[in-house]
């Protein structure tokens, strides 16, 4: 089941690929779903303007000629202000307010044909917002692994580093259905990218399975404005309490931690060193994010050995009634969602599936 809180912004996110169908499609649908801010690459234009927008709705776009980014504001209770500095042809930035609250959303488009540019703008971004919340919707044309895709491509390297660098988040989810599908191939090259800031307000985000009429699928999602909520509170990585007397016997363990996981053992190495070598491996990882994943575990195990353990009491409401059971029966539960899904469109199999003998869980 969603989570819904009171205070929140009901987000969207699609190509329509210069549509004018797909774009009457998506207003009917937002309209619908009561959607209130849409994030919209390659948007329908005529004569160099965006058009078939339900009128009195906010469109923000930004640069001379074809624009190729666009968002979308529903909800007359929402203020946004277009930062032009921060916006051109491929990339719309908006301060967003509801009520006291405040975050930056963007809208990114990333030409398959030209080297990606858009990097720069993204950093600049960043150094603006000065820890505020951003979340940036992407249609990136990279496939990685790292964002649940099954293939690599050469171009996706640079992005996957600039995400790792600046502490971003690519929160796609792993899921059946893919962000683009056409009669050729799938693949996962739209993105909903946060800041450490942002990460757990995002909520309830889903690929749609609505029609689009385009070959990319709609991203659902919710920003979750509620600050009395506690979703997301215990999802942070366990903190660890060091105090100044350890910190020489905390440098020298991860030190050693690092040349024996990164192999390095072959001669002593100083601080710089290590650090020169870690980027050189880094940048031979196929998939950077196992490079990370990697890293992160023997910061984790430094920590465990050296600082006190991690406080595991939970503070505030907890949820007295959920039991093993349960959770064996909600994994249950998507097993036979995620079986339902695949056999939509084949009745052969869905009967093949329905005669097959079930197991016996009755106990001898």
């Amino acid at each position: 089941m969603a989570n819904i809180h009171k205070e929140q912004i009901n987000c969207s996110q699609i190509n329509p690929r210069h549509s004018r169908g797909a774009t009457d499609n998506l207003m009917q649908i937002i309209s619908q779903e009561n959607t209130e801010m849409v994030m919209i690459q390659d948007p329908y234009l005529y004569q160099n303007s965006t058009k078939a927008i339900t009128s009195g709705y906010r469109t923000y776009t930004h640069g001379n000629g074809k624009s190729r980014a666009a968002i979308v504001i529903t909800n007359n209770t929402i203020v946004a202000l277009l930062l032009m500095q921060y916006s051109d042809k491929e990339t719309v930035l908006l301060e967003i307010r509801k009520g006291n609250k405040k975050l930056y959303a963007g809208s990114i488009y990333m030409d398959y044909k030209e080297e990606i540019d858009n990097s720069q703008t993204i950093e600049s971004i960043l150094k603006f917002k000065k820890g505020g919340k951003l979340i940036m919707e992407v249609d990136s044309n990279l496939r990685s692994t790292m964002w649940n895709d099954k293939i690599t491509n050469p171009r996706r390297k640079k992005i996957e580093e600039f995400v790792v660098s600046l502490h971003l988040h690519v929160i796609n989810e792993k899921d059946e259905r893919t962000t683009f599908q056409s009669t050729r191939e799938k693949s996962n090259i739209d993105l909903t990218i946060t800041n450490n800031q942002m990460l757990t307000d995002v909520i309830n985000w889903d690929i749609s399975e609505e029609e689009s009429v385009s070959d990319h699928n709609i991203i659902k999602f919710s920003i979750n404005l509620d600050k009395n909520t506690t979703h997301g509170k215990h999802l942070s990585e366990p903190r660890y309490r060091i105090k100044e007397h350890q910190l020489t016997k905390f440098s020298e363990k991860l030190k050693s931690n690092i040349t024996k996981t990164f192999q390095m053992e072959d001669k002593e190495r100083n601080t710089s060193e290590i650090d020169e070598e870690l980027s050189s491996q880094a940048k031979d990882y196929t998939d950077i994010g196992q490079f990370t994943i990697k890293l992160e575990e023997v910061i984790q195990i430094t920590c465990s050995e050296i600082c006190k353990p991690p406080n595991t009491e939970v503070k505030g409401k907890t949820i007295p009634w959920w039991t093993e059971s349960l959770k064996i029966m909600r994994k249950r539960t998507n097993a036979l969602r995620r079986r339902y899904r695949r056999t939509t469109n084949n009745e052969e199999l869905r009967e093949n599936r329905k005669n097959r003998p079930r197991k016996s869980t009755k106990r001898l």
